[in-house]
C-alpha cells in the first residue's frame, strides 16, 4: 500500500485565532506583532494587510508608514503553538498518525484510512468543510510524501490539491523553491543564481549541488521525491488519568511495591473520582535500574475508582514483575476508563444477592486467568438450536449480570448434539408423524409423540438450505425421549422424500 500524506496548511492561523476573540472585525488591515532585536517586527498580516503590501518579518514601524491606519495587536506565539497542538489532536478523527508541522500546518498519515469517507477527496472536503464551520481558512494536499505534500498545499492556490502516487515529481517542477523548507540563507543564494523553481534543481547534478549547499539541499530534494524518508513526530493524545513517581532507592521486595503502588493508587483514584470517572483498564509500568520496563495490565469489569478494590488486584499480580537489580520509578495508567454510573463496588464478602460480589469476582477471575481467557453463552441472532447461543468474549463477560429474556419455545432437551444426526424413518401415522426411525443400527418404536413445533430458518444464514423445521418429541418404548425434526422448504414434509434428523436427547 502506497503511503499517503495529508498536508494542511492554514495561512492566518494566528490572525483567525486573534479575531475569534474580538467583537469587531477591523477593516484598515490588520498585522500580529512580536518584539525581536530590540524592535517591533510583524509575525502574521491578514488578507487586507497582504494586499496593501505588508508582509511578515517586516517592521512594524515600516508597516505603519505604509498604512497608518493599520490595527495592530501583540502576538502570542506560545498561545498559537499550544492551539495548534491541540488541533493536531483533533484531527486524529482522520487517522491516528498526526503531527504539527511548523507554526501553521499540520500533517496527517491518511493511508487506508481515505475510504472510511469515500474517497480522499470526499475526506479532504469534509476537513475543510469542519474548519470552515470554526473560522478558520485552510488548504490542502495529499502526496505521497510529506515534503511533496506540504510544498503544494503552500503553494497551490486550489483549497484542495490530490497528487496521484508516483506523481510529485510532476507536480513540484513548476513549484517555486520556497515550498522545500529551505535554510534562508541557502534559498537567497539560489535566487541569486537565477534557480527559482524546483524542476531546475532536479535537472541539476547533485554532487555540485552538495558541495556548494552541503548535503541538506539534496536531501531535502530526494525526501520530497521519496527518495529517502522523512521522520515526522506523530503525536499522542495524552493520558486523562496517570500516576507517577520516583523512589529514593531501588526496591526489589514484593511489600515494598505494594507500598509504592498504594500511593500511586490513591492519587489515581482521587483524580477518578473527581471527573466522576472509573477504571476499566489499568496499566503498571515499573523503570527498573538497568534502563527496562516490566509492564503490568489488569483488566476490570465494570468502572471503578474505589482504591481498596484496586490495591486488592494489583497485590495479586505483584509476584509477577521481576524487579531486577531493583525498580526505581513507577507509572500508573487508567488507559481505559468509563463514567461511574453505579456505587462504587467493594472488594469484600458480599451477600449473594448483591451484584457487586459478581464484579469482584469477576476481576479476581481476570487477574489471575486474563479477562480474554474468559468466556459467556449469550443469545444469538437465530432461530436454529444449534444457533440459538453462541460465545462471546471479554465484552460480554464484562456484563454477566444480564439475564436473557424468558423463553416461549416448546420442550428443550438436556443434551444437545454438536450437529444434527440423520435418521431413517420409514412409517408414519397419518398426520406424518414417526411411528419408528432407525438410528445407527438400533431401531426405536415410537411410543408416544408431542409436536410438531416448526422452526423457520434464517435467511442470512442458510440461502441455499431448507428454511423449516418441523420438531417432534418423541418417546420410545424403553422410556428414551429423542427430539427428531423433519427438514423441508415451509409447505410441508414429503412423507416418501422427506430428510429426518436427531438433534437432541432428553
Amino acid at each position: 500500500m502506497t503511503r499517503r500524506i495529508l498536508s494542511l496548511w492554514l495561512p492566518f492561523w494566528p490572525i483567525e485565532r486573534y479575531l475569534k476573540q474580538q467583537t469587531t472585525v477591523p477593516r484598515s488591515g490588520l498585522a500580529l506583532y512580536a518584539p525581536e532585536r530590540g524592535r517591533l517586527t510583524v509575525t502574521a498580516v491578514d488578507a487586507v494587510a497582504l494586499r496593501l503590501g505588508i508582509r511578515s518579518c517586516m517592521p512594524l514601524a515600516q508597516a505603519r508608514a505604509m498604512q497608518p491606519d493599520l490595527h495592530g495587536a501583540q502576538a502570542d506565539p506560545a498561545a498559537d503553538q499550544a492551539a495548534l497542538e491541540a488541533l493536531t489532536l483533533w484531527c486524529q478523527w482522520l487517522s491516528p498518525l498526526t503531527a504539527a508541522d511548523g507554526t501553521d500546518g499540520v500533517w496527517v498519515d491518511t493511508t487506508g484510512c481515505d475510504h472510511l469517507f469515500g474517497g480522499e477527496n470526499q475526506m479532504a472536503e469534509r476537513l475543510l468543510t469542519r474548519l470552515a464551520r470554526a473560522g478558520y481558512s485552510a488548504r490542502l494536499a495529499i502526496a505521497d510524501t510529506a515534503a511533496a505534500a506540504a510544498c503544494v498545499a503552500r503553494s497551490s492556490r486550489q483549497p484542495v490539491t490530490l497528487i496521484p502516487p508516483g506523481g510529485q515529481e510532476t507536480a513540484l517542477r513548476d513549484l517555486p523553491l520556497d515550498g522545500l523548507r529551505l535554510d534562508p540563507e541557502t534559498l537567497t543564494t539560489l535566487r541569486r543564481l537565477g534557480l527559482v523553481r524546483i524542476g531546475q534543481l532536479l535537472d541539476r547534478p547533485r554532487a555540485p549541488l552538495a558541495r556548494r549547499f552541503g548535503q541538506a539541499l539534496p536531501d531535502r530534494l530526494d525526501q520530497a521525491m521519496g527518495r529517502l524518508p522523512e521522520p515526522l513526530s506523530f503525536r499522542a493524545e495524552p493520558q486523562a488519568f496517570r500516576a507517577s513517581g520516583t523512589l529514593v532507592e531501588p526496591i526489589s521486595t514484593a511489600p515494598a511495591i505494594a507500598r509504592a503502588l498504594a500511593k500511586l493508587v490513591d492519587e489515581l483514584t482521587e483524580a477518578l473520582n473527581r471527573r466522576n470517572h472509573g477504571a476499566r483498564q489499568v496499566l503498571v509500568q515499573c523503570m527498573r535500574v538497568d534502563g527496562t520496563t516490566q509492564s503490568l495490565q489488569l483488566g476490570l469489569s465494570n468502572a471503578s475508582a474505589d482504591p481498596v478494590r484496586l490495591n486488592r488486584l494489583l497485590g495479586e499480580q505483584i509476584d509477577t514483575i521481576e524487579p531486577g537489580f531493583g525498580i526505581e520509578a513507577f507509572t500508573l495508567s487508567a488507559t481505559e476508563t468509563a463514567p461511574l454510573n453505579a456505587p462504587v463496588n467493594r472488594d469484600w464478602l458480599t451477600p449473594a444477592t448483591d451484584p457487586a460480589s459478581l464484579s469482584a469476582l469477576l476481576d479476581r477471575l481476570g487477574g489471575r486467568i486474563g479477562i480474554q481467557g474468559m468466556a459467556r453463552l449469550q443469545e444469538g441472532a437465530s432461530q436454529f438450536p444449534e444457533r440459538e447461543q453462541i460465545w462471546t468474549g471479554r465484552a460480554s463477560v464484562q456484563n454477566m449480570a444480564e439475564r436473557s429474556s424468558a423463553s416461549t419455545y416448546g420442550p428443550r432437551p438436556a443434551r444437545l448434539l454438536p450437529a444434527p444426526r440423520p435418521v431413517i424413518v420409514r412409517a408414519f401415522w397419518p398426520d406424518g408423524a414417526p411411528k419408528a426411525f432407525q438410528w445407527g443400527r438400533t431401531r426405536h418404536t415410537v411410543h408416544g409423540l408431542i409436536g410438531p413445533e416448526r422452526v423457520w430458518s434464517d435467511w442470512w444464514h442458510d440461502p441455499q438450505g431448507a428454511c423449516a423445521r418441523d420438531y417432534w418429541v418423541a418417546e420410545t418404548a424403553e422410556g428414551e425421549r429423542f427430539w427428531l425434526f423433519v427438514a423441508h422448504e415451509g409447505a410441508g414434509p414429503d412423507a416418501e422424500r422427506a430428510s429426518w434428523f436427531l438433534h437432541g436427547l432428553f
